[in-house]
């Protein structure tokens, strides 16, 4: 990206107070302080001034930023479904996108528990608390508010129409994730006592589909999982199924089997999920935090799921199967996409050619080397700190 390209901002409805809440306590703790302070900078730019269009020089100017940690800030921003940015040639429009309510953010498979992850649960439950409100007690009282059609008679008439986008608040779909899931199946596999009105709610099935990419469940692990968590109930509870889903994760034998297929190389490993390579390299009791590391590693960075697969594999392999933190990992990708890494093809050559120098410099040095990937990040670190 040029720092002369230019871009529009755009957002369809205005944000209110509970919004802004939603960010601060929420959502902030995975963006962090720099990425949340852009997003409000962008709202407060696009309601509070007169400019169409900004220069993204200005942008870095106006908030002292480099080029490189825009960037960062700006792809947490998406892959927290905050914002979309659509380009053409040097010209952006970036559309922000209103916040989930704390309730759908705290059920939200995705975000709600990577929350906890990065807090702990003891921290989660303070800020849902925060979010509590006072509902009255119905009971005894009958519900007698009139309806349109007992105030107002219909006729037929003609629907108004019009060709253009109304402000308004869109709903926001929570993460983006594209597995697809055979729900058709997954409903047939039901016991016919289950196969109710929940089933056709979009959120319920949504919610799978986000569980059964997250764990990599099977139809017929979700089916089981779905019958536990409604078990004595009549609806379907969001916390329930998520609860349910981690202890089956939990007890569930790990043994993996892996049969070849006939496709090509890059395009086993750009579609394989994170947790094969993990059960594949990574030390057993050490699976579950890798495995957490490496979703909240997509969930954050917006990239070619083949690069990340790829960076999973070096590092494993050269940790001795025990996996870094996020931070740490964040590290190495970067500075891969910084040096143009774009596809799977050029992850796994400049893996290659990463283990190729360094398999040189033990032959030259005829010593035995530290752990060179503890080397390569720091010297990474040492090169942001001197931008």
């Amino acid at each position: 990206m040029r720092n002369n390209s230019t871009f529009q901002l755009h957002i369809s409805s205005d944000l209110a107070n509970q919004d802004f809440k939603v960010l601060a306590l929420l959502y902030q703790p995975l963006l962090g302080v720099d990425a949340h302070s852009l997003f409000i900078t962008f709202y407060q730019l696009n309601n509070k001034t007169r400019l169409s269009t900004y220069t993204h020089q200005q942008l870095f100017d106006l908030l002292d930023l480099k080029q490189v940690d825009f960037l960062k800030m700006r792809n947490k921003l998406e892959a927290l479904n905050l914002l979309e940015v659509f380009q053409k040639v040097d010209e952006y429009i970036y559309v922000l996108k209103t916040p989930l309510t704390a309730k759908q953010f705290l059920l939200d498979t995705v975000f709600g528990s990577y929350l906890q992850s990065e807090i702990g649960e003891k921290h989660v439950e303070l800020l849902a608390s925060l979010f509590q409100v006072e509902v009255p007690d119905y009971e005894g009282y009958n519900n007698i508010t009139k309806t349109f059609d007992s105030m107002y008679e219909f006729k037929s008439l003609n629907l108004l129409k019009l060709k253009y986008e109304f402000q308004g608040r869109k709903q926001n779909g929570g993460s983006h994730i594209g597995y697809q899931f055979d729900f058709n199946r997954f409903v047939e596999g039901l016991p016919e006592r289950l196969k109710n009105s929940t089933l056709l709610n979009q959120r319920i099935q949504k919610q799978i589909s986000k569980i059964a990419f997250v764990y990599q469940f099977t139809v017929e692990d979700m089916i089981e999982i779905y019958q536990e968590a409604s078990k004595s109930r009549q609806t379907i509870n969001f916390q329930g199924l998520n609860h349910k889903a981690k202890l089956y994760y939990e007890s569930k034998d790990q043994t993996l089997s892996i049969k070849e297929k006939d496709i090509p190389k890059t395009e086993l490993i750009k579609t394989l999920p994170p947790q094969v390579i993990i059960q594949k390299y990574s030390k057993t009791d050490s699976q579950g935090l890798a495995l957490s590391t490496a979703t909240m590693l997509i969930e954050r960075n917006h990239v070619d799921p083949g690069i990340i697969n790829v960076i999973l594999m070096l590092v494993l392999k050269q940790k001795d199967g025990v996996l870094p933190g996020l931070k740490y990992m964040e590290t190495v990708l970067h500075d891969w996409l910084n040096r143009g890494i774009q596809t799977t093809e050029d992850a796994l050559n400049y893996s290659t050619k990463l283990e190729n120098q360094w398999v040189q410099k033990k032959k030259v040095q005829k010593v035995s080397e530290p752990d060179w990937m503890d080397d390569y990040v720091k010297e990474l670190e040492k090169m942001e700190e001197s931008i």
